[in-house]
């Protein structure tokens, strides 16, 4: 009991500091981003761990753009996002994806750091299957051209400047067991990018 009641006053003294916004670190609705990075030999269910996950050959660069349009929460953005990369390594490929973007811009800690994770849903489409995805294509007698796309990602920035972020995102292609592209699956790779909000 007393456990609790310490967790619960240690909880509302950082709440104000943690949770709190004021109108000159609001986070603007639109932003350009770019990253890289490597795509995964495995499902997305075993990919969170970019330490210990076998890595393909192939790699990953993009850019995209996001809008908000409205915020039916407070601190809860709601926009699109569109964007293009290419995959290169053992062969080329290029995936374009648009989506449903939701965010969470409430968490700052230590008026310092801002944390703000988000998700994206939509669809991706790719001009050819690379690596495990080309193999799951032949395996189940899929086609990946068009699948599901989403990406779950935190960014990072300093409370002082929202506007500059440092972000990880899983970048997820898939079927949804069957759903689209019959069980050709789909391709996940681990990004890390910068964002520009304006």
């Amino acid at each position: 009991m007393k456990f609790r009641v310490v967790l619960a006053f240690i909880l509302l003294t950082l709440a104000p500091s943690a949770f709190a916004q004021t109108a000159a670190n609001q986070v603007k609705d639109k932003a350009v981003f770019a990253f890289g990075g490597r795509m995964i030999n495995d499902n997305f269910e075993y990919s969170f761990l970019p330490f210990v996950v076998p890595y393909e050959d192939n790699y990953i660069l993009g850019a995209g753009y996001q809008q908000f349009f409205f915020e039916p929460i407070e601190n809860w953005k709601v926009g699109l996002e569109i964007g293009a990369a290419a995959r290169f390594g053992e062969a080329f490929s290029g995936e374009f994806w648009g989506g449903t973007v939701v965010r969470y811009d409430g968490l700052v800690l230590g008026d310092t750091l801002r944390i703000s994770p988000s998700l994206t849903f939509g669809l991706s489409a790719i001009t050819r299957s690379i690596g495990v995805e080309a193999k799951r294509e032949v395996w189940f007698d899929g086609d990946a051209t068009v699948l599901f796309y989403l990406s779950p990602e935190v960014s990072f920035a300093r409370a002082e400047d929202p506007d500059n972020e440092i972000f990880y995102r899983l970048q997820h292609r898939s079927g949804a067991w069957g759903s689209i592209g019959g069980l050709a699956d789909g391709h996940n790779g681990h990004v890390v990018g910068l964002r520009h909000h304006f």
